[in-house]
């Protein structure tokens, strides 16, 4: 009898181990900290042509502490002389015509509100000069290839390695980058490398 019993309590045991080692779901992409992988291509949409790979989106990028760009062909001079000035900065890379555009601005403006005068904000339209794919990715538009303003932003998102808007940088007082988010991220995410960069 108590042999049966054992038996069926580790037939329990290890149908509740293979259930919990089933795939994350929703709450995995929802960690902070977790890097979500990318998705196994969808099948070819009706009429043979291969659908696009998904990018990579992760609420934060690795850490890869480096100085922000401070040459004066990539980086606009407003900004090189906050980073000199030591004062930490929030840059966002964003592009109006995207939809999480005005949700990133409402939980970066959040952030801004709070830690006033500790961190400066400075924002980058790069949909004036670049064009965002149905995928996300960016690329240069080839309209204002010549224009210098447009080559400025594209050497500056290519030099951080901006694939994706919204991108979040945030530098801390010696000008070195402390953290990079691809995509939408959270006030709560925001807030907590705003106080490591200012601290």
């Amino acid at each position: 009898m108590r042999s049966r019993i054992a038996v069926a309590i580790g037939l329990l045991v290890l149908a509740l181990a293979v259930v919990g080692c089933g795939g994350g779901g929703d709450e995995a992409a929802q960690a902070p900290d977790a890097t979500v992988d990318q998705a196994a291509p969808a099948p070819p949409a009706q009429g043979g042509a291969a659908a696009a790979a998904p990018v990579d989106l992760s609420p934060a990028e690795p850490a890869k502490y480096e100085p922000f760009p401070r040459d004066e062909q990539t980086t606009p001079p407003a900004v090189i002389e906050r980073i000199e000035a030591r004062q930490p900065l929030l840059v966002l890379f964003f592009d109006p015509a995207q939809k999480d555009t005005n949700d990133q601005r409402a939980e970066v403006d959040k952030v801004i509100d709070d830690y006033r005068g500790a961190i400066d904000l400075v924002s980058f339209d790069v949909g004036k000069f670049v064009k965002t794919n149905t995928d996300g990715s960016i690329e240069v538009d080839p309209a204002f290839a010549q224009d210098p303003a447009a080559q400025q932003s594209a050497r500056l998102v290519s030099t951080l390695g901006v694939s994706y808007t919204p991108y979040i940088v945030i530098t801390d007082s010696n000008g070195y980058i402390t953290a990079r988010f691809r995509g939408f991220v959270d006030a709560k995410d925001l807030q907590r490398e705003v106080l490591r960069a200012t601290q």
